[in-house]
């Protein structure tokens, strides 16, 4: 029966000693066996890896279902990180969150019944019901990168396909793309690449 841990401010990554996971999420709070309460950590948020010396976004990697993960609906409904998860940083294998102050709040896996989330001890405050929009709208951040350099694609323009429907957007300054659905959806992404300018010889020589 697998176990998730809710991921939260300054829990480790794999890649070692001086990694730390970080918050923009307001409101919810999980107290850690330290007796100290932390934020939780949602999907974009962002952590340090040490072994490349640089800031990821926390991506997902836990076999958890969207469905079961918390929903900040104060901040577009982004949905909680676990352990597991994975942090998009410069390294070659992306380092996973170790769950480690957050363990009050957790994900059981029950057999065929599904997954259901089992809060522990109650968090601090949480939105509202009121808050919460009539039609949910889903961000997923997407790292874009050279499969033949492997460096990221900063400020590309690019298409994505989401469900049927075509979006457009731009790569961010780290190569980032943000996707907008509604629930869980396929999702295509094409980058738009110009062709080099020169004269066309219409004699082919």
């Amino acid at each position: 029966m697998p176990v998730y841990y809710a991921a939260v401010e300054d829990d480790p990554l794999t890649s070692g000693k001086g990694s730390r996971v970080y918050s923009s999420g307001q409101g919810v709070t999980v107290k850690g066996e330290d007796g100290r309460l932390r934020r939780l950590a949602y999907i974009g948020d962002e952590a340090y890896c040490p072994a490349c010396d640089s800031i990821g976004r926390i991506s997902y990697g836990a076999p958890v279902s969207d469905k079961r993960r918390l929903v900040d609906f104060v901040n577009g409904g982004r949905r909680q990180a676990v352990g597991e998860d994975i942090v998009v940083c410069k390294c070659a294998q992306h380092p996973r969150i170790i769950a480690v102050y957050g363990k009050k709040w957790k994900i059981v896996e029950e057999g065929d019944a599904g997954r259901r989330l089992v809060s522990v001890s109650e968090p601090s405050s949480a939105p509202s019901a009121s808050s919460r929009p009539a039609e949910l709208q889903f961000e997923r951040w997407f790292y874009v990168w050279n499969s033949m350099t492997g460096a990221a694609m900063p400020n590309r323009d690019f298409i994505a396909i989401v469900g049927g429907a075509r979006q457009s957007g731009r790569t961010d300054g780290n190569g980032y793309a943000r996707i907008v659905t509604d629930g869980e959806q396929p999702v295509e992404i094409h980058i738009t690449f110009n062709a080099p300018k020169r004269n066309l010889n219409p004699a082919g020589s």
